[in-house]
């Protein structure tokens, strides 16, 4: 019997509690009501749509785009890569420039030794303020520089003849007429530019070889001036004498160039001079003798000795004829500026690759 009582009581309370659920679930309140007194709603009747079209360029100018929304934002200067400031090639002394060089030599009878090679090229060899890599490439230059001074010879073959009939040796600044002449016979040559000038302007000499080859020249200049009034026994002489051989001095080394060229030309052409003579068109009384120097100029192993027999043979012929015998040993203008390779230093030369030329 207690059994059965508590399960009804079980049951019982099982009811119970689903009624209670049953009612609560009755007591929640119902959705509001509008009051009868509202108005009612008017609904909103929609109308069509209107697209418009338009350009960016219209977009932009309403706002509607952002033309720099897509750019790379722009680099503060902060981080702008500086500029490296150049170097600043260190001026040498008075004194560092005159001890920069090697001397130039005198011979056995005190004379300054007689240059085998245009003054401007041979003082490149005694500056040590060039570097071994910009000499290499002013020896390129040389080359290239060579090649011009032949054409302008060949053009203004009358010309160089006259800087060769010795006219520079007893040039007298008193005469008029000789400085016309002079400055006629040098002027094809001056137009090429002066030699250092031009080794700055492409980048092989800084001022500081400009400087110091300046003093190399100049002092040269001054022992063949010394030579001179030496050997004329016009040492201490009258102010006009003086000036006279100053001007020789200063043509001379201005035509130098020129001349050296020239010669160099002529002991070119030695090989098969003597059986051009036809060819060149030299008249019958002068044939022989010319054909004889040619043949002793292309026989002798001296330089100096080959070059004095063609200056002598040359001038039996009349410039045309002497641009006829050289044409053929002109180089073209085309050498290459470039330095070649090379690891060898020289003893006298500067190591300092701040030079021109290096970079």
């Amino acid at each position: 019997m207690k059994s059965g009582t508590r399960n009804n009581g079980m049951v019982m309370l099982a009811a119970v509690a689903g009624l209670a659920f049953g009612a609560a679930a009755q007591m929640s309140t119902p959705p509001a009501q509008k009051p009868e007194s509202w108005p009612k709603e008017t609904p909103v009747e929609t109308g069509p749509t209107k697209h418009e079209t338009i350009s960016v360029e219209e977009a932009i100018r309403r706002g509607m785009i952002n033309p720099d929304a897509n750019k790379a934002p722009a680099t503060s200067p902060q981080a702008q890569p500086q500029p490296v400031p150049a170097k600043v090639e260190p001026t040498l002394t008075k004194e560092q420039m005159h001890s920069s060089y090697d001397q130039w030599e005198r011979d056995g009878s005190g004379h300054v030794v007689k240059l085998d090679r245009p003054l401007q090229w041979a003082a490149v060899d005694r500056n040590r303020t060039i570097t071994p890599a910009t000499r290499k490439k002013i020896e390129a230059f040389i080359e290239q520089r060579r090649a011009k001074v032949e054409q302008t010879i060949l053009n203004n073959i009358e010309k160089v003849r006259e800087l060769d009939s010795g006219e520079l040796e007893t040039f007298s600044i008193s005469e008029r007429e000789n400085l016309g002449k002079v400055l006629a016979a040098t002027k094809p040559f001056t137009e090429l530019g002066q030699f250092a000038s031009e080794l700055k302007k492409a980048d092989l000499f800084t001022q500081n070889n400009v400087q110091q080859h300046q003093i190399i020249v100049d002092d040269y200049r001054r022992l063949m001036l010394d030579d001179m009034k030496r050997d004329s026994g016009a040492v201490g002489t009258e102010k006009n004498n003086n000036t006279d051989f100053v001007a020789r001095a200063m043509f001379l080394t201005m035509a130098d160039e020129a001349r050296q060229v020239y010669y160099w030309m002529l002991a070119d052409s030695v090989n098969d001079a003597a059986t051009r003579v036809s060819q060149l068109g030299v008249s019958p009384e002068n044939a022989p003798k010319v054909t004889e120097l040619f043949n002793q100029a292309k026989n002798t192993n001296d330089e100096a000795q080959r070059i004095s027999k063609m200056r002598e043979a040359v001038a039996f012929l009349t410039p045309e004829q002497t641009r006829q015998l050289l044409e053929p040993v002109v180089k073209p203008a085309t050498a290459s500026a470039a330095p070649a390779n090379s690891n060898a230093v020289p003893s006298n030369a500067t190591s300092d690759a701040s030079k021109a030329g290096d970079r």
